[in-house]
C-alpha cells in the first residue's frame, strides 16, 4: 500500500468491501448503535420530556456518545411533533445562553439583559405553542454553564407571566451532575437522570460489526480476540474505539488480514504508547519512562 493511498478513494475500503469509512470521529446518526441500556435510557429521557417536563440530565465521559445521543433524541422528538431547539457548546453566561436558545428556537437575534432575553424566549415558546407545537430546549456540553446560567435554565421549565415554560434536556460530562447537586433549586427540577457508561467487550464487537455493515461490509471485520483487545485498550469508550479501529482497518488491509487480528490492535496500541512516552520525555527533558 503506497503512502499516498489516502489522497483519492482510500484503497483499504475495497479490501473490506466498504462503501465508506465506518469509524470516523464526527457523530453520524446513520451509524448509531443502540445498546440495550441506551434504549432504556433513551426511553426514560423521552418519557421525562414528553410526560413530566422539568429538567432531564444526561451525563457521560468525553467520547461516550452524548452528542450522537443528542442527535438521536432530537430526531425522535421531532417525529413526535416537538419543536427542538438545540444549543451545543453553550456560552457560559445567562444572557449569552438565553440569546443562543432564542436563536435556536427560531426567534429573531436579540441582545440586552438576561431578563429581557428571558421574556423574548418565553414569547417565542408561546408562539410555538399557538402554532400547535411543543418546544423542547436541548443543551449539549452543559457542564460549561456557570451557576447563574443553570438557574436561568431551571426557571425556563416553569410557566411564568411572560409565557409558558419548556422541558429542558441537559447533556454534559460527569461534573455537570456535581454542579447540579450543589444547587438544590436546580436538582429538585431534575425528573430523569441517565449516565452513558462505556461498552462491554461483547458490545464493542457488536458495535464494530454494526458500523461496518452500515458502511457496506458483508462480513465481520473484527475477530473475537481483536474485539477483546480493543476493549482492553479503550475501556469501551466509543470515540477511542473509533480512533483505534479506523487505524486498524487501514493497517490490517495492508497486512492482508481477512479480519482485524488482535496482534494488529496490540501493535497499534503499543505505537500509541511509544508516541505518548516520546512526547512526555521531549516535553520535560526527563529520562524515558
Amino acid at each position: 500500500m503506497t503512502a499516498d493511498a489516502g489522497l483519492a478513494r482510500p484503497g483499504y475500503l475495497d479490501h473490506w468491501g466498504l462503501a465508506e469509512a465506518p469509524f470516523l470521529l464526527d457523530p453520524d446518526p446513520r451509524f448509531a448503535y443502540e445498546r440495550a441500556d441506551h434504549q432504556e435510557g433513551l426511553a426514560r429521557v423521552l418519557f421525562g420530556i414528553s410526560q413530566l417536563g422539568g429538567l432531564t440530565l444526561i451525563t457521560g465521559e468525553v467520547g461516550s456518545g452524548k452528542t450522537l445521543l443528542c442527535q438521536t433524541l432530537a430526531r425522535l422528538l421531532d417525529g413526535r411533533g416537538f419543536r427542538v431547539a438545540t444549543v451545543a457548546n453553550p456560552p457560559r453566561t445567562p444572557a449569552a445562553l438565553l440569546a443562543a436558545l432564542l436563536a435556536a428556537a427560531g426567534g429573531e437575534p436579540a441582545g440586552g439583559s438576561a431578563a429581557r432575553l428571558a421574556r423574548l424566549l418565553r414569547a417565542r415558546l408561546a408562539a410555538i405553542a399557538e402554532d400547535g407545537g411543543r418546544a423542547v430546549l436541548v443543551i449539549d456540553e452543559a457542564q460549561r454553564l456557570d451557576p447563574r446560567a443553570l438557574d436561568e435554565v431551571r426557571m425556563l421549565t416553569n410557566a411564568g407571566d411572560a409565557g409558558p415554560g419548556a422541558p429542558v434536556a441537559l447533556l454534559g460530562q460527569p461534573e455537570l451532575a456535581r454542579q447540579v447537586e450543589r444547587m438544590p433549586q436546580v436538582a429538585q427540577r431534575v425528573v430523569v437522570r441517565y449516565h452513558l457508561g462505556p461498552m462491554s467487550a461483547e458490545e464493542v464487537a457488536a458495535y464494530a460489526d454494526h458500523r461496518a455493515r452500515v458502511a457496506g461490509a458483508r462480513r465481520p471485520v473484527l475477530s473475537p480476540r481483536a474485539a477483546a483487545a480493543v476493549h482492553a485498550e479503550t475501556g469501551g469508550v466509543p470515540r477511542l474505539v473509533n480512533m483505534l479501529l479506523a487505524n486498524a482497518l487501514f493497517v490490517a488491509a495492508g497486512r492482508g488480514e481477512e479480519r482485524i487480528d488482535a496482534d494488529t490492535i496490540r501493535d497499534l496500541a503499543e505505537d500509541r504508547r511509544i508516541s505518548e512516552r516520546a512526547a512526555r520525555d521531549g516535553g520535560d527533558g526527563g529520562p524515558p519512562a
